[in-house]
């Protein structure tokens, strides 16, 4: 087993509640791992997970408007492990840089595993 990493992603989208959030969108960030059952058949021309593929699941979904930060990181980790059959768990942070709050500094986000098991 081993970890594929997609960190520090930066996306511009429309998700959120509030109407300011969906007209004038915000920044996100997102942190990935995925956990990957190495096959013993793999080779180096055959990669068992392709990020490239993964990083076009994450940008898919961050592109459709979502309320929720928790209903879109549960979306983007559930269609991975469905893409990737041999990926057993994934863990996804996912962070609103700006959010709608007077005089906040810092960062607002939800954070989740999900394996085969809870997906």
């Amino acid at each position: 087993m081993y970890t594929i990493h997609l960190h520090n992603l930066r996306f511009n989208g429309f998700h959120g509640l509030y109407a300011a959030e969906k007209l004038l969108g915000n920044e996100f960030e997102v942190q990935l791992s995925i956990q990957v059952d190495a096959s013993p058949a793999q080779t180096n021309e055959e990669p068992s997970l392709d990020y490239v593929q993964a990083y076009a699941i994450i940008q898919e979904c961050m592109d459709q408007p979502t309320p929720l930060l928790e209903e879109l990181a549960m979306t983007i980790a559930r269609r991975l492990l469905n893409k990737f059959p041999n990926a057993s768990k994934v863990h996804i942070a996912l962070f609103k840089l700006h959010p709608p709050i007077p005089a906040f500094q810092g960062k607002v986000g939800v954070e989740f595993d999900v394996d085969r098991s809870n997906s």
